[in-house]
């Protein structure tokens, strides 16, 4: 015997309805197809997250290191094109390679 996960009201195993509240009661085959669902959307938020800060740093590599034509207004100190920019980038790609891990394991 086993409990309804809806009215938790103990049924048999081979039941694939409660007959007491007439809910259809999930299968182990579900449960695990959700869990990689989930492992999957997991992967993608790495995956876009990853390419986000690496496009960013690209974009700031760009407009602080000169090479734009235009002025910008506020002096940019040398740290952040020679340092922080390349770490946001190495963070970004990190973070890629981390979301197609999950996206291939799921």
């Amino acid at each position: 015997m086993r409990s309804c996960p809806f009215c938790g009201k103990p049924i048999g195993f081979t039941l694939n309805r409660c007959p007491y509240c007439r809910e259809a009661i999930p299968t182990g085959g579900a449960v695990a197809k959700k869990v990689n669902s989930v492992q999957t959307f997991e992967g993608r938020k790495y995956l876009r997250r990853g390419f986000l800060y690496s496009l960013l740093a690209g974009i700031i590599y760009f407009f602080a290191g000169g090479y734009s034509g235009m002025n910008i207004p506020v002096p940019i100190p040398d740290l952040v094109p020679h340092v922080l920019t390349p770490l946001l980038f190495l963070a970004g790609l990190g973070m890629m390679l981390y979301g197609g891990f999950l996206y291939l394991r799921a």
